[in-house]
């Protein structure tokens, strides 16, 4: 039984494990396994190398960005790019390797003299599989329904801008009724342009491979190699392994430089050496906080008017009723980039509910949807039944309507965040969130939905959160 070494790339939401062995004259992958750690790497690393049924490990090697984790060999993601792309393209004496990832996208160029360059994203996530799969799941979708959706599209012009304008972007195309496949098509060639611009047309070897998850799109492939066709270079013909490129240039490290197997109860490291600023728990105050009770709905009503607010990522209905302004009745659903089907789907749910039967007697819309949805509102309901406000005279209204006090008010929606500042119940101060959207919604949400057990569940995050002693300070950005 020949021995294997072994190569393991941890990435920011998967691991990959390649081992190779010695064929002859040459090398051979004998085994190949990945899976999302979904942030526990370490259950994930001991898993995949239980998947090797015990075969002889005769050295091993870690590369990735969480490689920091495992006690062994590290290998800096360039040299493992460079080893890999060598190992599955020996054809190639020079090529262009260009990679997006989770968390990066970076392009190599190796030179037939052994020449090279490499250059990789800035902190700026726009391009990577995590902002493309955090776009995607807006509409519902996963990247691979996405991809398959948005395939040979006509894509409406997005451009490969900053993560929170292009969100703002597609929303407002949404808004206007663009259709989901052509928005999506644009956000893939948006993607594809931002990681471009790292691509030097005119110094870098002609050939170009493609790794990382994101390249697995059709679309994100095609449109490459159009461009890459427009300026006299070519994409390789792709390989399986082409994937696999880090763990494999892991692997060879390992092979090459005799490195050793630790053993299983010394192979990751302990993290009691981190030393990470804390902040105060959260539950410290709760007792500064008190939350309205949530009033009763249904009962008679006769006579109701209907709210709707069409936001980016959620949408609502409530009926007041029409002789107090008593809510007798509610509705929340997600837009999913759709926001006249969202208005659809919660009058749908009114004309089912029991108070049905009750009159009309008026609209009122706000919300990112507002203008598209309030213009349907009026063809079927006529201009004076129909009322359009902005999400700020909105909040204000709301909170006056629960407590005449109230000077302050606090927004975080899905796309944005707000402060309000009231006087006499008049708006007279009013600011929102400029461009990074860190501390909105989405972003929580997104966040939240790659922990175990909180899904697309927000409470859940919210509810981890509170039971903890102390937390972390992550910084500003």
């Amino acid at each position: 039984m020949s021995a294997w070494f072994v190569g393991i790339d941890v990435g920011a939401e998967n691991v990959k494990l390649v081992a190779i062995e010695r064929r002859g004259a040459g090398v051979g992958i004998a085994a190949q396994h990945e899976a999302a750690h979904h942030k526990d790497p370490e259950s994930t690393v001991r898993a995949l190398l239980g998947r090797l049924g015990g075969q002889p490990i005769a050295g091993v090697a870690a590369t990735g960005l969480l490689a920091r984790i495992l006690r062994m060999e590290k290998v800096p993601t360039k040299a493992a790019l460079r080893r890999g792309a060598r190992a599955v393209h020996p054809e190639l004496p020079a090529l262009t390797v260009v990679s997006i990832g989770g968390h990066g996208f970076s392009v190599l160029e190796l030179g037939a003299r052994g020449e090279e360059w490499f250059q990789q994203n800035s902190r700026c996530s726009q391009g990577t599989g995590n902002f493309l799969s955090q776009l995607v799941w807006r509409f519902g979708l996963t990247v691979e329904e996405a991809s398959e959706l948005c395939d040979h599209a006509e894509a409406s012009p997005l451009s490969g801008r900053c993560p929170v304008i292009l969100k703002t972007d597609m929303t407002h195309l949404a808004n206007k009724g663009e259709d989901k496949a052509r928005i999506l098509a644009g956000l893939y060639d948006a993607v594809c342009e931002n990681v471009l611009t790292l691509v030097r047309s005119r110094l870098a070897p002609r050939e170009v491979v493609l790794t990382g998850g994101v390249t697995r799109s059709a679309r994100v492939r095609r449109t490459i190699a159009k461009w890459l066709e427009q300026r006299g270079m070519s994409l390789a013909a792709s390989r399986p392994e082409d994937g696999w490129l880090e763990a494999i240039g892991a692997a060879t490290h390992a092979m090459d430089h005799e490195c050793g197997m630790p053993a299983s109860d010394q192979l990751f490291v302990r993290t009691s050496a981190t030393q990470l600023e804390a902040v105060p728990s959260l539950r410290e105050s709760l007792a500064r906080v008190h939350r309205l009770a949530a009033g009763s709905l249904g009962g008679e009503a006769s006579a109701v008017y209907l709210g709707l607010d069409i936001g980016s990522t959620g949408s609502k209905a409530v009926a007041v009723d029409a002789s107090g302004g008593r809510p007798v009745w509610e509705a929340y659903l997600n837009t999913e980039g759709a926001p006249v089907t969202a208005a659809q789907r919660l009058m749908e749910r009114w004309l089912q509910g029991e108070l049905a039967q009750a009159k009309v007697l008026g609209f009122g819309v706000t919300g990112s949807g507002r203008e598209v949805v309030g213009s349907l509102l009026r063809t079927c309901y006529g201009d004076e039944r129909v009322f359009v406000m902005n999400e700020i005279a909105a909040h204000a209204r709301g909170a006056t309507s629960i407590d005449p006090e109230v000077d302050t008010i606090f927004e975080i929606g899905g796309q944005d965040a707000k402060y309000i500042r009231l006087e006499g119940g008049r708006v007279i101060d009013a600011a929102m969130n400029e461009a990074c959207s860190a501390g909105t919604g989405s972003f929580i949400a997104e966040q939240g939905a790659k922990f175990e057990g909180v899904g697309d569940d927000v409470r859940k995050l919210g509810e981890l959160a509170l039971r903890a002693e102390s937390g972390v300070s992550l910084g500003q950005h």
